[in-house]
């Protein structure tokens, strides 16, 4: 989409928010993915900006130091660009650290359906979504849309009672 469109100014504001996490956590930063409904062009006026942060440290340490950088980014002009055209685009960035990400946390389902990684420059990230999406196929999920738009996973379409996996 054209940078004047709501899709690329979403994106416009992901790309701006990936360089002030990167100001801020400097190479504690590993890896930002793109989410949710303006990631999929689906933004409506209450969309916010999902973000997925992989970066050293303790979580709340990462949220802390990005704290100011989440403040700037609603004086940027991308920020400014979706308000005048009547959204919030409020950043909403989930902190995990590599070993939290290695869990493959439940987020990671719709990171890896819809999500874009906009910075990783060791894979890691990258890797981690290969891994999910090939479990995913491997066990035969599926992502079943409902008719208000909302979706949910069916992870193992022949579970049977007992049974246990994993992602």
């Amino acid at each position: 989409m054209a940078a004047g469109k709501p899709g690329g100014a979403w994106r416009a504001l992901a790309e701006r928010a990936v360089e002030e996490f990167r100001a801020a956590l400097g190479e504690d930063l590993l890896a930002v993915a793109w989410f949710g409904s303006s990631a999929r062009g689906e933004a409506t006026p209450g969309s916010d900006l999902d973000l997925y942060v992989v970066a050293r440290g303790q979580g709340l340490s990462a949220f802390e130091r990005c704290a100011a950088t989440l403040d700037a980014l609603d004086a940027s002009v991308e920020y400014r660009a979706l308000t005048g055209g009547g959204y919030r685009p409020d950043p909403m960035p989930i902190f995990q650290t590599p070993e939290k990400l290695a869990t493959h946390p439940w987020i990671l389902l719709d990171i890896a359906d819809h999500g874009e990684v906009l910075y990783d420059p060791s894979g890691l990230l990258t890797r981690e979504l290969d891994a999910i999406r090939a479990r995913l196929r491997q066990l035969g999920s599926k992502r079943i849309q409902q008719p208000d738009g909302t979706w949910y996973w069916d992870l193992k379409p022949d579970w049977r009672p007992g049974e246990i996996f994993s992602l």
